[in-house]
């Protein structure tokens, strides 16, 4: 297993989790490539655990204020077209 296959705990990040997510993207947003700020980082996971997406390191990501909500409502509408199927 791969550190960034590791599972992450599902409400809290650690300090640990924090800075390798913010080192791996270079403290840029991963929707803009905006630099991030320590106090409005979004943290989620790509991929959303409800949309299939692994709950790992890997999986999550660092964003700004406006991608993290772009983001949420991408995964509200993929998710509603998903139950209308």
């Amino acid at each position: 297993m791969y550190p960034d296959d590791a599972p992450i705990g599902d409400a809290y990040l650690t300090h640990e989790a924090v800075q390798a997510i913010l080192e791996r993207q270079k403290n840029l947003c991963a929707g803009c490539s905006v630099s991030l700020d320590a106090g409005s980082t979004h943290f989620d996971l790509w991929r959303p655990a409800i949309c299939g997406g692994p709950r790992t390191l890997g999986n999550l990501a660092a964003l700004c204020p406006s991608c993290h909500r772009n983001h949420m409502r991408r995964i509200r509408e993929e998710f509603a077209d998903h139950k209308n199927k």
